[in-house]
């Protein structure tokens, strides 16, 4: 099983989850940004992993908490819709 690391300390009156990078190295209210550490990890040093501070939550379980999905306007997303902003006429 895969896990996300919630950060109790950092989540705590913000109105929304914050998570922990990839390699234990900062924070992300960003799923897209945040680190997926296997049940093997989490094992070895179980009280770093889930204390006071931080809790480990399965992706599985925060899958399931998602309620919006977003799409960004990048350049690249344009192209994949097969849009050109600039051959379209305006109205």
């Amino acid at each position: 099983m895969n896990y996300y690391i919630l950060s109790l300390k950092w989540s705590e009156g913000k109105g929304e989850y914050v998570w922990w990078r990839p390699d234990n190295s900062g924070y992300t209210n960003n799923l897209n940004q945040a680190g997926i550490y296997s049940e093997e990890t989490i094992k070895a040093m179980p009280h770093y992993y889930k204390n006071t501070s931080t809790y480990p939550i399965p992706v599985e379980t925060v899958e399931k908490m998602i309620i919006s999905k977003v799409v960004p306007t990048l350049d690249d997303n344009w192209s994949l819709m097969g849009i050109d902003l600039g051959a379209l006429q305006h109205y």
